[in-house]
This record gives C-alpha cells, sequence and structure tokens, in this order.
C-alpha cells in the first residue's frame, strides 16, 4: 500500500496500486467501518473480494471505491443495504454513459 495516507473526516484517503489489494481489515481501518458491515455488504454483493475466507479477503483498489462510494451513499444520503447494488449499479452506469459519450465527443471534434 501506498504511503499516501491523509484523514479526510473519518476516513484516509489511501492510494493503492492498480494491482495491490488490501484485507477486511485494511479496508475497515481505511474507511472506518466494522467488519460486520463489509461482510453484510460482500453478502449482499455489493463488493466482491477475491479469496474464500474472510481472513482471506483481499479487496482491489476498484473495490474499496465501491466501499468508499457505499458508506457515503449510506451516510449522507441514507441508501439502505439492500438498495446500495442498484444504486451503485446505476452510478456505474451513469460513469460508463459519461466515458462513451466523451470518447464519441473526441471523434467528432
Amino acid at each position: 500500500m501506498s504511503d499516501e495516507r491523509q484523514h479526510r473526516g473519518s476516513e484516509q484517503a489511501v492510494v493503492l496500486d492498480q494491482d495491490e489489494a488490501v484485507s477486511i481489515y485494511e479496508v475497515c481501518s481505511i474507511v472506518n467501518l466494522q467488519t460486520e458491515v463489509v461482510c453484510q455488504w460482500v453478502a449482499e454483493g455489493i463488493v466482491s473480494p477475491r479469496g474464500d475466507r474472510i481472513s482471506e479477503w483481499q479487496f482491489s483498489q476498484a473495490q474499496l471505491q465501491r466501499i468508499r462510494q457505499a458508506r457515503r451513499l449510506q451516510h449522507d444520503l441514507e441508501v439502505n443495504t439492500s438498495s446500495l447494488p442498484l444504486v451503485l449499479d446505476l452510478l456505474d452506469e451513469i460513469s460508463r454513459l459519461r466515458r462513451q459519450v466523451q470518447r464519441m465527443e473526441n471523434q467528432l471534434f
């Protein structure tokens, strides 16, 4: 994990290398969540770590970003856990469409 850490509220801004992964314990420390919350999010399909057992779980940079986003949605907008997968998927789709529009604009202009 990169040494770039800043505290932002109760969450640390951590920069990971593209291929770097972190354990559930590191995720909980970085994002200031309880292990039970992350386990529930895994069970709900909000995030999908690599590894079979909790002690082996590894979260990629993309998964860590998704956890941060889920935390903000719950904290700031009070989105309930059962709605998080849908909301996150819709936000991902919006991002994908924006990138596609940007590519198309770049080709036209």
